[in-house]
């Protein structure tokens, strides 16, 4: 560095010496910033400065201070401003401000430098400081961070990425998250710093400059020529030249063969109307737009162009210059707030430009290239580039000031329908007709101008053929035509002539053709989709376009009618319609102009509308008047409008092609806003939030009102929703899960966002939404239904089981006692046949008595057994009052039979209770029969937690341990109930001891089963 300041103070260097050094200087200048601008679309360098859209924004309307001193625009789109209370944020819609309140990060409030870089960081300078805002937050950088100085001047990135940060003591760059300063670059001697291809930079000084590459300073002597206050400003125009400028002087240099005597310097007070040069921006079309002290200018083909006096722009001081992604145009001033020039698609003459009235009605163009517009209280209008050369009223002979139609003439006649008649302009002689001249009405709606010289007429009570239009010496000859002789309608409105010859004539009562003499009309019974006829436009392939009102167009072709359905127009007014000769159709609609993609075949594709934003002062059409749209020779199209005449130049008609970028703006839950560094990555969200809002934006600054959207939850919705220009979006109570919310937009030209913007989040589910929840409910309820399956089984076992009890006791019963006597009945009776066979009678009388003794018993029997199934109901009564009966009719022959009750009575299970009146019974029925006892004990001890059960006699007892006979299952059936009951059976008998069964049963040891 050294080097560079010895060589910038050297006097003594020869002069061949600063010559080479000039042209390399020079060369270099060129070669380094070649490279900086694009091949975007920026402003249509031909269109007049006052035609420009142009809005602002001050505090009034929501800037948050008037002082913008830096902008730049991010890679997500959005427009940061730096004033002199902060940072702000501005997405076309609304302002967020950025400040040490609202953000403890930012170091002053003061911005004054603002770099977008590469990375998606925006590099904030500040009197206090550096800041980086970068995904949703913000970092701090001051003299710790290794910065000479906190005040900032100016920030650059070069090509491989490397920040370079002016201070006001001097240059640094950035390494890491430290900053390293440049040696020996004095602050005081820099005048502007330029990042430059090759990972370089270009430091310009008071008197020279230089190059930082590869690592090494390059010293770089200012030529001769260039401004001698310094190099502040640098640009490259069009056609490569570059332009170097310092607060006083602009110089402006060709790309090839730079020598001295080709510089142009323009110098502020004389070629720059102004005091001093503040901002310099080159666009991508290579216009050099220059920010002043007193307005903005702008230098195209050597020419300086300033912004009207009249303008926002023509005397505000411009502090900063920046054009954005679509091509606009940014001018931040010193007191007057932000500004946005716009192309202006659709360009307005109006009464500030020189028209006698806004509401134009009807447009034509001469033989000379003069265009004639006629008004709706203004008379008529001749225009020439724009410029109005002279206008007739009725003061120079018009019938009327209200103009409703126009026909230029061959030769050179030009022909004013009004509601009082009809004017003729020839030779500067105004001439009126009427209804004593042969019109059928004065009411003249519509006019043509046939190529034989004659004139068409349409008025209200009909048509009228002119025949000798074009002599002014004779009487006229006009030839009548209504709906009395063919007409559809005597209400005329446009006509045409096609390619064939054939006059066509709308019509409030459909399409009259008009051929020779004859008149064929077409209706909606011929397939029109209207019969209020308000626009007709003859093609050159022979078709023919009708416009209706409320019901769209209609195409004709080859005799058939083909009204076009699927289209923006289809329940619209259709007033007039054009074709510029590029493929588009232009109609002239109630809400506006609209244009479409158009094939032969009536096919129309990319719609689009335009409106106040393009151009239009308002959006209402002449409707009542023809021709109310004219295609000039030059390719321009003319509108005829209630806020002027509006004109197009399809040759060049800015189409924005730049895809808007998206943003989420901001994720609510539960109307609590989420942290801008949260929408980062995915979200988690716990559990129990129903309500979701999204807030999202597209960066299109061109026609932010045009701006379309459509988004899509994935995991919820199955398609897009159409959301419009609505910018928030909701959902509630959406189930637990993976989502992943996505939007995209479309600019005012359709053209959709590549990728849009999306937001990861999961919403995290209750214990009772998880799938493992789900798993135990489903086990759960398999282990009911198995249990539930379980204990019906158990309940048909035990029911199985007490069923094949009750007929094995019953089995029991019968074998013992009905099957033996019938037995015994059987043998007596063979007895019996066999003694009576013999003639024994005393015998068989014998044996007879025996036979009913037998039966008497097994009678006896059946009843015990009947009674017994009877007196299973354990509701019937006690236990202790059931065995006393039982044993009381035990006792009603020779057997003495004694009950006895000891403890105090409880009730037991009905089912205990009966398994015991059971085993009762049965050694009762076994001491009747087999005992031969003349006494019967029966005793039931109620014990704590026992009840014993004992049945005694003294009988003739038998041997315990030997086997019961074949046959006999009383005692097996005994212990089989007592195991049942989970009670002990004990049976004691010796012969000739008597017997005695006891059962013993411990409800303890019940309730532990």
């Amino acid at each position: 560095m050294d080097r560079l300041l010895a060589m910038m103070r050297d006097q003594n260097t020869s002069r061949r010496k600063e010559q080479l050094l000039c042209c390399a200087s020079r060369a270099v200048f060129l070669l380094l910033l070649a490279s900086f601008f694009g091949k975007l679309e920026a402003l249509e360098p031909t269109t007049p400065l006052s035609s420009f859209n142009h809005q602002s924004w001050v505090m009034e309307n929501g800037l948050p201070q008037n002082t913008v001193q830096a902008m730049a625009q991010g890679r997500d789109g959005f427009l940061w401003i730096g004033t002199e209370a902060g940072l702000v944020r501005f997405d076309g819609n609304s302002f967020e401000l950025f400040d040490q309140n609202s953000h403890a990060g930012l170091p002053a409030a003061d911005v004054r430098a603002l770099l977008a870089a590469r990375d998606g960081a925006l590099w904030i300078g500040t009197g206090g400081g550096l800041a980086c805002w970068q995904h949703g937050q913000m970092s701090t950088y001051t003299t710790s961070s290794g910065l000479p100085g906190e005040g900032i001047r100016a920030l650059a990135e070069s090509s491989d990425g490397t920040l370079w940060v002016w201070t006001e003591q001097g240059l640094a760059r950035r390494e890491g998250n430290r900053f390293v300063s440049a040696a020996n670059l004095p602050a005081s001697e820099i005048l502007a710093v330029r990042a430059i291809g090759d990972g370089g930079l270009l430091v310009v000084g008071n008197k020279g400059a230089a190059l930082w590459r590869a690592g090494h300073w390059n010293a770089l002597p200012v030529p001769d020529g260039y401004p001698v206050d310094g190099v502040e400003f640098i640009a490259e125009l069009a056609g490569g030249k570059l332009a170097l400028a310092s607060k006083t002087e602009l110089v402006i240099e060709p790309a090839s063969q730079p020598r001295a005597h080709l510089l142009r310097a323009l110098h502020v007070g004389r070629e720059l109307p102004a005091g001093r040069i503040q901002a310099l921006l080159a666009d991508r079309a290579g216009v050099l737009w220059i920010g002043t002290n007193r307005g903005l200018l702008r230098y195209v083909d050597g020419h300086v162009e300033r912004m009207a006096v009249n303008d926002a722009l023509g005397t505000a001081s411009i502090l900063t210059l920046l054009e954005d992604h679509e091509g606009n145009l940014w001018v931040g001033t010193e007191t007057g707030g932000l500004h946005i020039l716009r192309d202006q698609r659709l360009r307005a003459t109006g009464v500030r430009e020189g028209l006698t009235s806004e509401k134009t009605t009807a447009v034509v163009e001469d033989g000379t290239g003069r265009l004639w517009v006629g008004t709706a209280g203004g008379g008529l209008n001749q225009l020439r580039d724009g410029h109005l050369e002279h206008a007739f009223g009725v003061r120079d002979g018009l019938l009327s000031d209200v103009v409703l139609s126009l026909a230029a003439a061959r030769n050179g006649d030009l022909w004013v329908g009004t509601p009082d008649g009809l004017n003729r302009i020839h030779g500067g002689r105004i001439e009126g007709y009427t209804l004593g001249d042969g019109l059928p009405d004065d009411f003249v709606r519509s006019l043509l101008a046939d190529s034989d010289g004659s004139l068409w007429i349409g008025t209200r009570h009909g048509l009228a053929h002119w025949k000798n239009a074009a002599s002014a010496h004779q009487a006229p000859q006009i030839e009548l035509y209504s709906h009395t002789n063919g007409l559809g309608s005597d209400l005329v409105g446009a006509m045409t002539r096609d390619v064939a010859g054939d006059l066509w004539v709308a019509t409030f009562g459909g399409l009259s053709r008009i051929h020779g003499h004859g008149i064929t009309n077409f209706t909606t019974a011929q397939g029109l989709s209207s019969n209020v006829i308000t626009a007709l436009l003859a093609r050159h392939d022979g078709s023919l376009l009708a416009g209706t009102r409320e019901h769209g167009w209609n195409l004709l072709r080859g005799g058939r009618i083909e009204a076009i359905r699927g289209n923006n127009l289809e329940q619209r007014s259709i007033y007039a319609i054009l074709e510029d000769g590029l493929g588009h159709l232009w109609f002239a609609t109630a809400p506006g102009i609209a244009r479409c993609d158009c094939a032969m075949n009536g096919a129309c594709s990319h719609w689009i509308e335009f409106g106040t934003a393009d151009g239009l002062r308002g959006r209402e059409m002449a409707s009542a008047s023809h021709p109310s749209a004219w295609r000039a020779r030059n390719g321009h199209l003319w509108f005829a409008t209630a806020k002027g005449l509006v004109e197009v130049d399809p040759a060049h008609f800015p189409v924005n092609d730049v895809p808007p970028p998206v943003v989420i703006e901001h994720f609510s839950i539960d109307d609590q806003t989420q942290a801008e560094s949260a929408l980062q990555g995915a979200m988690r969200i716990p559990a129990g939030h129903v309500h979701f809002e999204f807030g999202y934006a597209a960066m299109s600054f061109t026609a932010p009102q045009k701006v379309r959207y459509r988004y899509m939850l994935e995991g919820f919705d199955k398609g897009w929703t159409e959301a419009g220009a609505r910018r928030t979006a909701y959902y509630t109570n959406i189930p637990p899960g993976r989502y992943v919310f996505r939007v995209e937009a479309a600019n005012n030209d359709g053209v959709w966002s590549q990728h849009g913007a999306a937001l990861a989040f999961e919403l995290r589910p209750h214990f009772y939404q998880t799938w493992w929840f789900y798993a135990l409910l489903m086990l759960l309820v398999a282990g009911i239904v198995v249990a539930f399956l379980r204990l019906r089984l158990r309940r048909a076992e035990s029911e199985f089981r007490a069923v094949l009890g009750e007929r094995s006791r019953i089995a029991r019963e019968i074998h013992d006692t009905l099957a033996q006597g019938y037995v015994g009945i059987s043998v007596q009776l063979e007895v019996l046949s066999e003694l009576l066979r013999m003639n024994r009678p005393e015998a068989a009388a014998k044996h007879l008595d025996k036979t009913r003794q037998i039966v008497r018993d097994g009678l006896n029997d059946a009843r015990q057994s009947i009674w017994a199934l009877r007196s299973q109901d354990s509701g019937e009564t006690t236990l202790p009052v059931r065995l006393r009966r039982i044993t009381e009719k035990a006792g009603e022959g020779q057997l003495k039979a004694r009950f006895s009750l000891y403890g105090a009575y409880r009730p037991l299970e009905a089912k205990l209770e009966q398994e015991l009146l059971r085993v009762a019974e049965e050694a009762i029925r076994n001491v009747q029969k087999h005992a031969g006892a003349s006494e019967l004990s029966v005793q039931l001890e109620y014990r704590p937690e026992m009840v014993a059960l004992e049945v005694r006699d003294n009988g003739r007892g038998f041997d315990a341990a030997a086997a019961p006979p074949s046959g006999h299952y009383g005692l097996t059936g005994m212990r089989e109930r007592a195991m049942a009951m989970g009670a002990e059976f004990e049976l004691t008998s010796e012969p000739g001891e008597g017997s005695s069964v006891r059962l013993r049963f411990f409800e303890s040891r019940r309730d532990a089963r």
